[in-house]
C-alpha cells in the first residue's frame, strides 16, 4: 500500500495565493511601474545637473522640463507604490483570515485523540501567533520578491549604460554585505523558530493556570504559579533580547551599504570625471542608482529570513490543516433520509472498546437496544464505563464497524453531523460559553421543528425563577465556562439547552449529580413527561434516578451484568438492590 505524497509547503501556500491572483497580478504591474519610474528619475536629475553646467539662459526651457519630469515621475511613483502595497497587503490579510477560518473549521471536526496529542495553549499559539509569519509571507515577502526582481533588472541596465566599469565595482561591496547579512539573518531565523516553540509552551501553561485558577487559590500556591510563569517569561525575554542584539548589528550594516557605494562612486567616478569619461550629471545619476542597487541586494537577506520564518509558521499551521478528517463525515445523508433516522432505534451489538495505549478493554461485548418512544437507564458505579459507552454512541470516540447501529445504518458509515442531528448528548460536565443565558440555551438549536419558548424551557429546567433574579435576567452574562453560576445551575442550564429543541434520542450522562433531591424529582418529571425527544437514555450511578424508566441496564466493570425494570432488578440483582437501598438510606446521594 502506498501512502499519498504530502503536498509541499510552496504548493500549499500557492493554492491560497491563487485565490487572489487578480490582485497579485495587478500588484506586479504596479511594482514594475514603480521601479521603472524610480530608475527614470536619476536620468532626469543627471540631465538637470549637466544643464546647470552650460548656458543657463539657453538651457532654461530644457531645465524646466527636466525638473518638471522629476516632480511628475515622483508624484506618480508615490501613487503606484501605494497602490502596489494595497494590492499585496490586502490579499495577505485575506489569506491570514482564510487560514484561520480553515484551521478553526478543522479544529471543530477533530476528535478527542487529536486533543490528547496537542495542548490547547499550543493550538491557540499556532492560530494566533504563528500565522503572523504566513501573513508576512503572503504580503511583504511576495511584494519584495517582485520588487527585487524588477530593481535588479532595471537598475544595473541603467548604470551599465552610463559606466560598465563603475557598475562592476559597485557589485562587490554589495555581495560582501549580503553575505554577512545572510549569515546573521540565518541565525535570527533559528532563534525565531525556538522562540515560536517557547511561545507555544507559555500559551499552554497560561491556559492551564487560568483553567485551574480556583485550585491555585484554594491551595495557596500563587507563588509557585507566578515563579513558573516568570521562568518561561524570562526565557522568552532572553531570546527576544538576543534577537534584538543581532538585529541592531545587521540592520545598520544594511543601512550603510548605499553610503559605501556612494563613497566608491565618488572616489572612482571622480577620476573618470577628471578624465572626462563621465559628466557631472552622469556621476550624480550613478550616485542615485547606488541607493536603488544596494537595497534590493540587501533585501534578499531579509526576504530569505521572512520566507524561512513564514515557511516555519506554515509548517506549524499545517499540523492542524493537514490533520486527516474521516471521509464519511463529509458525506451527508439526503434530508428525507436524515429525517427518518432512528425510525427503528439504536442497536448496540457486541460493543467492545479499548482506549489507545491500554491493554484491557473498558467496554466488553455490550448488547442492548433503545427503541423509539422508549426510556432506557444505565446504572453503574464510578469507573464502570458509563461515560465511555455514551462517548462511543455519540462517536466522540472512534469504534470498530459492525458494533453500533442506528436503524440498519452502521454508525461508522454515517457522518457525525447526521448522527448528531438525531442524537443529542447532555454531558455530566456542562460547558457554557461566555455569553448570555439566552445564547447559551439557544446554542446549536438548528431544527426543523419549532423550539420551545425560552421561558418554557427555563421553567422545565427549574431555572426560570433564578434567572429572573439575575441582574440582566435572560441577558445576563454567565462568564467563561459559566464561572458565575453554581454547579447545579450550570447543569440545569445545560439541560435547558438540550430540551430547547426536540431530538430523536436524548442522552443524559449524570446530568443531575449536582442538584438536590427535590430539584431532581422535578427535573425527572419534566424529562419523563414533558420532553419532546422520542427516546431518552439516562446514565447515572444513582438508582433513585432510574425508577421510572422502561428498561434498566446494570453496568459493572464494562459489562452488562443484569437488565430489566426497576421492580425486576430489585428482586434479582444484588448490585442494583444494594445500590438502591443504600441511596434510599443516604437520601439518594451515595454512589
Amino acid at each position: 500500500m502506498t501512502t499519498a505524497r504530502r503536498e509541499s509547503n510552496l504548493r500549499f501556500f500557492l493554492r491560497y495565493v491563487f485565490h487572489h491572483k487578480r490582485s497579485y497580478t495587478l500588484g506586479v504591474v504596479f511594482i514594475f511601474l514603480t521601479n521603472y519610474l524610480a530608475v527614470s528619475i536619476p536620468a532626469y536629475i543627471g540631465t538637470s545637473v549637466d544643464l546647470l553646467s552650460g548656458e543657463l539662459a539657453a538651457n532654461d526651457k530644457a531645465m524646466t522640463q527636466a525638473i518638471a519630469m522629476v516632480i511628475i515621475l515622483a508624484l506618480v511613483m508615490v501613487v503606484t507604490r501605494t497602490v502596489s502595497r494595497i494590492l499585496f497587503f490586502n490579499p495577505g490579510r485575506a489569506i491570514e483570515r482564510e487560514l484561520k477560518d480553515d484551521a478553526f473549521a478543522r479544529l471543530t471536526r477533530m476528535q478527542t485523540g487529536f486533543y490528547r496529542e496537542h495542548e490547547t495553549g499550543t493550538l491557540i499559539s499556532i492560530v494566533n501567533n504563528d500565522i503572523n509569519g504566513v501573513r508576512a509571507l503572503a504580503g511583504i515577502v511576495m511584494l519584495q520578491v517582485f520588487n527585487v526582481i524588477f530593481a535588479l533588472s532595471l537598475t544595473p541596465l541603467k548604470m551599465w549604460a552610463i559606466s560598465p566599469h563603475l557598475t562592476l565595482y559597485c557589485i562587490f561591496p554589495v555581495l560582501i554585505t549580503f553575505f554577512i547579512a545572510h549569515k546573521g539573518i540565518a541565525f535570527m531565523r533559528r532563534m525565531m523558530k525556538i522562540r515560536m516553540v517557547e511561545l507555544q509552551e507559555m500559551s499552554s501553561s497560561t491556559v492551564g493556570f487560568l483553567t485551574g485558577i480556583e485550585v491555585i487559590k484554594s491551595h495557596g500556591i500563587h507563588q509557585w504559579a507566578e515563579d513558573k510563569f516568570d521562568r518561561e517569561n524570562v526565557k522568552i525575554l532572553s531570546r527576544s533580547l538576543l534577537l534584538a542584539r543581532v538585529r541592531t548589528l545587521i540592520l545598520p550594516l544594511i543601512g550603510y551599504t548605499d553610503r559605501i557605494l556612494k563613497v566608491m562612486i565618488l572616489a572612482i567616478g571622480g577620476g573618470y570625471l577628471l578624465n572626462q569619461d563621465l559628466t557631472l550629471g552622469e556621476l550624480t545619476a550613478l550616485l542615485s542608482y547606488a541607493s536603488l542597487l544596494a537595497m534590493p541586494f540587501i533585501s534578499l537577506g531579509m526576504i530569505f529570513s521572512a520566507w524561512q520564518n513564514g515557511i516555519v509558521s506554515l509548517e506549524s499551521l499545517r499540523r492542524i490543516l493537514d490533520e486527516p478528517l474521516i471521509a464519511k463525515d463529509g458525506e451527508r445523508l439526503a434530508p428525507e433520509s436524515r429525517d427518518k433516522l432512528f425510525s427503528q432505534g439504536l442497536r448496540v451489538d457486541g460493543l467492545t472498546y479499548t482506549y489507545p495505549g491500554a491493554t484491557t478493554p473498558t467496554l466488553k461485548n455490550l448488547c442492548f437496544e433503545v427503541k423509539p418512544g422508549q426510556t432506557v437507564g444505565i446504572l453503574g458505579r464510578v469507573g464502570s464505563g458509563k461515560t465511555t459507552l455514551v462517548n462511543c454512541i455519540n462517536r466522540y470516540l472512534d469504534v470498530d464497524p459492525e458494533q453500533l447501529f442506528i436503524d440498519d445504518n452502521d454508525l461508522t458509515e454515517i457522518s457525525r453531523a447526521d448522527l448528531r442531528s438525531a442524537v443529542r448528548t447532555i454531558t455530566q460536565e456542562p460547558f457554557l460559553f461566555s455569553d448570555t443565558v439566552t445564547e447559551n440555551v439557544r446554542f446549536g438549536s438548528e431544527s426543523l421543528q419549532e423550539p420551545l419558548s425560552l421561558d418554557q424551557v427555563l421553567k422545565q429546567s427549574d431555572m426560570l425563577d433564578e434567572v429572573r433574579q439575575f441582574p440582566e435576567q435572560e441577558e445576563t452574562l454567565v462568564g467563561e465556562k459559566g464561572i458565575l453560576l453554581s454547579g447545579g445551575q450550570k447543569q440545569r442550564l445545560s439541560l435547558a439547552r438540550g430540551l430547547y429543541t426536540p431530538s430523536k434520542l436524548m442522552i443524559l450522562d449524570n446530568v443531575l449529580s449536582a442538584v438536590d433531591n427535590e430539584t431532581e424529582r422535578f427535573l425527572l418529571n419534566q424529562i419523563f413527561n414533558n420532553s419532546r425527544s422520542q427516546s431518552t437514555l439516562i446514565v447515572s450511578h444513582r438508582a433513585t434516578v432510574l425508577e421510572q424508566v422502561d428498561h434498566i441496564l446494570v453496568l459493572e466493570e464494562g459489562r452488562i451484568v443484569d437488565q430489566g425494570t426497576h421492580a425486576e432488578l430489585l428482586q434479582r440483582s444484588e448490585i442494583y438492590r444494594q445500590t438502591w437501598e443504600l441511596q434510599q438510606h443516604d437520601g439518594g446521594t451515595a454512589e
